[in-house]
Formats: C-alpha cells, structure tokens, sequence
C-alpha cells in the first residue's frame, strides 16, 4: 500500500499523483486518459480508458478424465464456477454416446452455457450471458422466492396425501441449483473485476456476504425437498396438526420474507426482526412437539418440526450476516 498526500490546484482542485509502475505497466503517457468510477464502498476504481473489454477466459478438459468419466461433469461445472467462457471437451478418440450424453446434460444444467461447437472428439461450450448485466441482488431474490414457495406448497398438499403432488418440488430444487450456479460464477467473478462490482454497488465484503446467503437459500431449498418428502410419507393428517402446520409455516415465511429484505436492502431494523420472529419460531416448534407426543406419527411430526427449524436457522443466518454490520 502507497499513501500520496493530496495537492491543491488553483484553489479549488484537488490532485494526486498516480504510481510510475502502475502508469507504466498501463502504458500512460501525458495527455492519456483513465477512467475513474465509485467501487460501491467508498473507494475509487480508475482504469486506462479503454480497458473496458475483457478477453474470453478458455479451459480445455481432457476426455477421457484423469480422474474417472463420472467426474466430467463436476470438471465441467468447476470450470463454469471459475468464470471460464470457452470450455472445451477434447477426446482423445470419438467421446462414448453415454458419456456425450453425460457432457450435454451437465452443460444443459448450467444457466448461460450453451454447446456451440461439436464432432466425434471435441464439444466446445460458451457462456453466453454478460456478467456485469446479471445483477446479483435479483437472482437471489429469484431463489428465495422458488424456496418460499417449495415449502407453502407442500405444507398446503397436506391434505391430499398423493405422492403425485409433490413431484414439482423436487423438479423446482433442480432450478434452485441451477440459479445457486450462476449467483456464484457472477460474484466470483465481480469479486475478480472490481468494476462489475462497483457497478452492483457491491464491495468485496458484500461479495462474501453474497457467497454465504447464496450457500445458505440453496441448502434450505433441499431441506424444501425434504419436507415435502416427509410431508408425502405421512400423508393424511390430523386436522389439528394441519392446523398447526399451517401456522408454522406462515411463521416461517415472515422469517424469510424479512431475512430476504434485510440482507438485500442492508437493513439492520428488520434483520433484528428477524431474530426476534425466529426465537418465537423455535417456541412453537417446541410446543409443537411437546403437544403432540400422544400422535401414532409423533416420529414423523419430530421430523418435520426438526426440517422447519433447519429451514428457518438457514434464514437466521442471512440476517445474521446483516446484523453485526450495524451498531446496536
């Protein structure tokens, strides 16, 4: 880190000189221009005007795996999290239709990543989405609002009991993973180019942030599954348990509601409400289940309470990443 003492100008005009290794390696010269823009958390961010393109990042994964044939998709999944652009599969002989099969699969479940190139040997996918206009704070909300629903509607089935009608939740959890995929690649990315994160008005801390609550909503989303899973399993219910349930899930969904307009608005106010609803959450759970013990499926009564509570700890947690940012 360099300090540089600020100069006045013809009283009114504050200068600062920039480093020569900076200025040489950016190849200024008198009379040159730079670019200057907020980064989002009170800093400057100041380019060689000019430098705003930004070349294809290009990944060749080798077929066959060095590690086993199962592991392509992860390779190609690991590489779409590391921002790479152009991937490309490249056969050492003609790739097996099962394994082809494997790749397009893997390539189809990525949001953005489309094949554009294909032969007996080589499959060569790109990400045709630009990063800066994918805004983080939308994708999330996208997410949250899949999870809310996941969960109201295998609490509403409750009375049907049929296997049939949880199906969608399942199929929803897949769309979940796909948008977790994208939020990660895009702050990843912004965290690596300060300029596509000034332009979110994220700073890198709010980048970190991201990554955590991004984590968090994809792991309430498979507790959804779950839930929806032990819902089905035990089918009919008592009417006063349905009762019950429905009351914990509009709980719940006051819990997310604020959780999601806490973290994304930054606001301490509600994200305090939040802890506060959820601390009432976990006494009606616990008297949910201390009011039940006499049920034939108190065993699974116990674990859908346990599932709610995960949920709701999920979103305990995205607040918490609001909280301690303000002063009490």
């Amino acid at each position: 880190m360099q300090l540089r003492k600020v100069q006045e100008m013809g009283g009114a005009t504050l200068l600062v000189s920039l480093p020569k290794e900076w200025v040489r390696a950016s190849s200024l010269k008198k009379g040159g221009v730079v670019s200057i823009e907020n980064s989002g958390d009170g800093g400057l961010l100041i380019y060689p005007a000019g430098e705003g393109s930004r070349t294809e990042k290009e990944i060749v994964i080798e077929y066959p795996s060095k590690f086993e044939t199962a592991a392509l998709s992860n390779e190609i999944t690991g590489a779409y999290l590391l921002g790479y652009d152009l991937i490309h599969v490249h056969g050492a002989y003609r790739i097996a239709s099962k394994d082809r099969d494997a790749i397009i699969s893997s390539i189809k479940g990525l949001i953005g990543l489309e094949v554009v190139e294909e032969n007996a040997q080589n499959i060569t996918c790109q990400f045709l989405v630009d990063n800066t206009a994918v805004e983080p704070s939308k994708i999330f909300k996208r997410i949250s609002s899949i999870v809310r629903a996941m969960i109201s509607d295998s609490v509403k089935q409750l009375s049907s009991g049929e296997p049939a009608q949880f199906e969608p939740v399942s199929q929803r959890d897949d769309e979940v993973d796909r948008l977790h995929f994208l939020l990660v690649r895009v702050i990843r990315s912004a965290i690596r180019d300060p300029r596509a994160a000034g332009k979110f008005g994220l700073s890198t801390i709010d980048c970190l942030d991201y990554r955590v609550a991004a984590s968090l909503l994809e792991t309430a989303g498979d507790y959804a599954v779950e839930l929806s899973n032990a819902i089905a399993e035990l089918g009919q219910m008592d009417a006063k348990v349905r009762s019950q349930l429905a009351r914990v899930n509009e709980t719940l969904d006051l819990i997310q509601d604020g959780a999601l307009r806490s973290f994304i608005g930054k606001d301490y106010i509600i994200a305090r409400g939040v802890l506060g609803n959820c601390r009432e959450f976990e006494e009606m759970l616990s008297s949910f289940r201390t009011g039940n013990e006499n049920m034939s499926n108190f065993a699974g009564l116990l674990h859908l309470a346990d599932i709610f509570e995960r949920i709701a700890h999920c979103e305990r947690d995205i607040a918490d990443l609001v909280a301690p940012m303000r002063p009490a």
